[in-house]
């Protein structure tokens, strides 16, 4: 890593040897455990500050990646994987490989609201954001324990989706509940129980629904129990009873999306 490109050098490169300069350097930071304050991440950050005004579409795709870095963690790995993809396939095969919509600039939603009483760990918080956005639903609220959507582990956790789903913080779940059945919701619990539907035989579609998933303990409060119209369970086939709350809600839109 002893090489320093001065900017007039490095964007004299074909853009495929400024991938692999960026990409050397990138392992040489990953593999040694750097962080932002050493000298091969300075000069990695430089290297992006020259080629910020380079015309390939790959090289302005990493500058995105890489302006998004605010610690070598979970993002910087996002950074890499881009890299190595990038210098591993060309732009025809990686479009081909990976399907996205990210493109997209309007994605019509599905009458599904999630609603989740206090949940407590940020990381499940960000990751059903992630889901609920990914799966169109209209809106995601945060109730009692919640973190917030502005939490730094649920910024991180959501990858990105934040920003293009509806999402509400209330107090009350009870009142949110009750207010919704008064706009003529179904309210499904997801939980396991002597009345759970195996979710795989739920077919009661008609009506918009709120989808409520409880604290990773404790599970949904017995109030919001009593207000639902239906409790859903996931069929499980192992020795344990119950997933992940962030998974189980996962499965859930999966399915239900179908439907709407």
């Amino acid at each position: 890593m002893n090489k320093d490109f001065t900017s007039k050098k490095l964007n004299e490169f074909q853009t495929q040897k400024k991938i692999k300069v960026l990409l050397d350097l990138a392992k040489y930071i990953e593999t040694h455990q750097q962080q932002i304050s050493s000298n091969s991440f300075i000069k990695l950050s430089k290297y992006h500050d020259y080629l910020i005004n380079d015309l390939d579409s790959n090289i302005q795709k990493l500058n995105k990646e890489f302006r998004k870095i605010k610690e070598i963690d979970y993002q910087f790995q996002i950074y890499l994987m881009s890299l190595e993809r990038l210098f591993g396939v060309t732009s025809s095969e990686y479009e081909f490989l990976v399907r996205t919509n990210d493109k997209i600039t309007e994605i019509k939603k599905k009458p599904i609201i999630c609603i989740l009483d206090s949940i407590r760990s940020a990381h499940n918080v960000g990751a059903i954001i992630r889901s609920a956005e990914c799966f169109g639903v209209k809106k995601v609220y945060l109730t009692g324990l919640s973190p917030h959507f502005d939490h730094p582990q649920v910024i991180k956790t959501a990858m990105g989706t934040i920003d293009h789903i509806d999402l509400e913080y209330k107090e009350s779940a009870i009142e949110l509940v009750s207010k919704l059945k008064q706009e003529k919701y179904k309210i499904i619990s997801l939980e396991t129980g002597q009345n759970a539907i195996n979710i795989n035989e739920y077919r009661h579609f008609e009506s918009p629904c709120a989808l409520i998933v409880g604290h990773e303990q404790f599970g949904i409060s017995l109030e919001l129990l009593k207000l639902s119209d239906d409790l859903v369970s996931i069929p499980m086939h192992g020795l344990k009873n119950s997933l992940n709350v962030s998974n189980a809600m996962a499965i859930a839109l999966n399915h239900f999306s179908q439907f709407y």
